[in-house]
């Protein structure tokens, strides 16, 4: 199994190192491979927000030759470990910054079946919220359910988190992986991804790109890539439905403001 890290700080501080410690015990597990990638080695200019990767296709990005390396390692592993640290009780601006680069997976997503883990460190306080953010944008590429590791200066000053808890999570996210189960989506998970299929297949969509994207791979006429249950495909597509009407009028408003 592949494991893809992206170490989302800028210095082998609190967060780069607790990521080593859960990749240097994930590594121990047999047929385990990690490939790591640091945003601080990079060289990632910041997103200008052309928005080409969205309306043409990611390949249009004026950066894509460096986020074409995180991309394609993404789409090649079997779980994906992001770790971001906390500056003024936010996520760091150059973990956003790719985050921003990688903007097309809210509209497109793809990395369906992958098991994630997010890791948030701080000097007191604000990694939950760290953590929460990033992953809410896990769960929008398409992985759902991702473990949560976070830890503050304080905690690790009085030793309320030790190597059983390393440890406890390490083997947890390993059996996760190992098991090959796809995890089932939430309520939130369905709800974003219909409302994403309804106005990308709608026809006022000013993305070619994503129309033709879910028309390709088939999730055009599926409330959700991965077993849902059939009260959350229920949910699924009545959202869809509720989205194409709203869609529709909404379109339709704008074409006759535009045409006068």
């Amino acid at each position: 199994m592949i494991i893809m890290v992206i170490h989302g700080s800028m210095r082998k501080g609190n967060t780069y190192e607790l990521t080593k410690e859960i990749v240097t015990r994930l590594l121990a597990k047999p047929g385990v491979e990690c490939t790591e990638i640091s945003v601080a080695d990079l060289e990632l200019p910041f997103c200008i927000s052309c928005h080409a990767c969205l309306n043409k296709g990611e390949e249009f990005c004026p950066h894509y030759e460096i986020v074409r390396s995180v991309s394609t390692a993404l789409l090649e592993c079997d779980g994906v470990i992001v770790s971001g640290a906390t500056y003024v009780r936010a996520l760091n601006g150059a973990m956003k910054n790719l985050i921003d680069h990688l903007a097309y997976y809210y509209h497109r997503p793809v990395l369906f079946g992958k098991k994630g883990m997010v890791i948030a460190t701080s000097s007191g306080v604000g990694e939950k919220s760290v953590a929460k953010y990033l992953r809410t944008t896990l769960g929008q590429w398409g992985i759902n359910d991702a473990m949560v590791v976070t830890l503050n200066e304080k905690e690790k000053r009085l030793k309320t988190k030790g190597d059983t808890w390393l440890s406890r999570n390490t083997e947890e996210y390993y059996r996760l992986i190992a098991s090959k189960k796809p995890l089932s989506p939430s309520l939130k998970s369905i709800a974003t991804h219909n409302s994403f299929r309804a106005m990308s297949l709608s026809e006022f969509c000013e993305s070619e790109r994503d129309a033709l994207f879910w028309q390709q791979t088939g999730y055009s006429d599926k409330a959700y890539p991965v077993s849902a249950g059939p009260y959350k495909y229920a949910v699924g597509a009545i959202i869809n439905k509720l989205v194409k009407i709203s869609a529709k009028m909404v379109g339709r408003v704008y074409a006759k403001r535009k045409d006068r």
